[in-house]
């Protein structure tokens, strides 16, 4: 059994404490006066060509504003403004990484837009990481086995010495089966207990 020796964490709802549908989704919609349904079917149309970096986040609210027949230019600023506005650091979180750090390598994994990623970038959300592994860079997103693979490639460490962080159970299965270990996230406390039950020193 494989001392441990990194913790990697998703962003989205672990790092970032977000509701993405109440804090940024729906005041989007509500400030475009758009039809709910008809947003998220094209939302999901573009999503996964754009997570993976094949398109940009730009070309996708451009795409999605032409099909609904809104001003794109106003569909993205409001896009950015309430995800800006959504984005909220888990303090709590960062200091407990800060203190890891003497001990293991602290790395993120997420399934990021590019935009998404630099308004994140403009709250400090990536620095306390050692690297970061984002889905629009490498071409793929979880729960592709892919980006499980390029993290253990930057990594250079066996999978039993990973402890992988998600708040997404789907996230976790790629992660699981290649041998590391795993922790869905709920909440801090949640997530401080079960660091310590698989003997990482908080």
């Amino acid at each position: 059994m494989g001392q441990i020796k990194a913790i990697v964490s998703d962003i989205g709802g672990v790092m970032v404490l977000e509701n993405n549908m109440k804090t940024h989704y729906e005041p989007l919609i509500k400030s475009m006066n758009l039809n709910k349904e008809k947003f998220f079917k094209l939302y999901k149309k573009y999503i996964n060509e754009a997570s993976r970096g094949r398109i940009s986040a730009q070309k996708m609210i451009y795409s999605i504003a032409k099909e609904l027949k809104v001003d794109r230019k106003k569909l993205l600023e409001n896009w950015i403004k309430y995800k800006r506005r959504a984005i909220k650091k888990n303090i709590k979180l960062e200091n407990i990484f800060k203190r890891l750090k003497k001990k293991y390598r602290i790395v993120s994994m997420s399934g990021v837009l590019d935009l998404h990623y630099k308004l994140c970038n403009e709250k400090k959300i990536y620095e306390v990481f050692d690297f970061n592994i984002c889905s629009f860079r490498e071409g793929s997103n979880k729960p592709d086995i892919q980006i499980y693979k390029i993290l253990l490639k930057k990594l250079k460490i066996s999978p039993e010495e990973i402890v992988f962080i998600d708040d997404t159970k789907e996230c976790l299965t790629p992660a699981k089966k290649m041998g590391m270990k795993t922790i869905l996230y709920k909440n801090n406390s949640q997530l401080f207990r079960d660091l310590k039950k698989i003997k990482v020193e908080i």
